[in-house]
């Protein structure tokens, strides 16, 4: 049993009673899809106020069933049919490369990515340019999933789940230490770590158990000569308060905090309702876009 872990989130809806879809051209729509389940959030850009969050857990074995899984999603919600200001999409998954920008021919990037994830025939890979950091974040996605968001949008700007991730450490981070990102994902963690104010470690886990946790945690800990006194955790996805993973890790580690979202944003009352740090990803991407 996975102590403390959220492996099976509820479905959340919330509206803000300010909320009307006839204004929605002032709108920015953030979605974001994953094997564990679909969710979006509406903010106004006028006044930098989120109006409304809905989190759908999706039942999804194979990647190749999720085109569908959206579709009907899309199909059940008439607010994912109106026309916004802008749209944003980040893609979950841990088929993930981090290559460095300067070694690599824009030519090379797919084929060296691919010795690290297996590109199956239903997917296509994607680049997103880290500029701050000199790296190439490249993953892959279904490509059945990007004919549904093309029919569904004339335009929409996609990245992967870890780019706001990265960007939110990055933002929050105490310069003066070296961070470790921990985000819980519904099977892994995905770590990325900071060493000296760049990225030193991007990696993903599977774990069944504290055990399996902290040798990875640990380890990473260790080999990247991190102080536990004086460095830091950041965590952010499916994990309570309460978790027994971070309780274990307490014994380590001094300094561990949850990530927050973007400061200059009105999040509502209603927020209050769920523990942020659970939708980091989706609620700063609007500040990558």
């Amino acid at each position: 049993m996975l102590t403390g872990i959220t492996t099976e989130l509820q479905e959340i809806s919330w509206t803000d009673d300010s909320f009307d879809l006839k204004n929605a051209g002032d709108y920015h729509l953030s979605i974001q899809i994953g094997l564990d389940g679909f969710s979006y959030c509406i903010l106004d850009t006028r006044i930098n106020k989120y109006l409304a969050f809905q989190n759908i857990p999706l039942a999804v074995i194979k990647p190749q069933f999720l085109s569908r899984k959206t579709e009907s999603v899309f199909d059940r919600d008439e607010r994912l049919g109106a026309l916004y200001k802008s749209v944003s999409v980040t893609f979950s998954n841990n088929k993930v490369s981090l290559l460095p920008r300067e070694y690599i021919k824009e030519s090379q990037v797919e084929k060296i990515a691919s010795f690290v994830n297996e590109v199956t025939r239903i997917e296509e890979q994607h680049s997103d340019p880290l500029l701050d950091f000199g790296y190439l974040l490249v993953s892959s996605y279904p490509k059945e999933l990007m004919g549904v968001l093309k029919q569904k949008f004339a335009e929409f700007t996609f990245m992967h789940k870890s780019v706001p991730l990265i960007q939110s450490v990055a933002a929050q981070r105490d310069e003066k230490k070296n961070t470790l990102m921990i985000n819980f994902e519904r099977k892994y963690v995905r770590m990325i770590a900071f060493k000296n104010g760049q990225i030193s470690l991007y990696n993903s886990f599977y774990f069944k158990n504290e055990a399996d946790f902290l040798y990875y945690t640990l380890n990473i800990w260790q080999n990247l000569l991190f102080d536990p006194q004086r460095d830091e955790v950041l965590v952010g996805g499916f994990v309570t308060d309460e978790s027994g993973y971070l309780k274990q890790l307490r014994k380590y580690v001094s300094n561990i905090r949850f990530m927050k979202p973007a400061e200059g944003f009105n999040y509502g009352s209603l927020f209050n309702k769920i523990q942020k740090h659970q939708f980091i990803s989706l609620l700063n991407t609007y500040s990558c876009v």
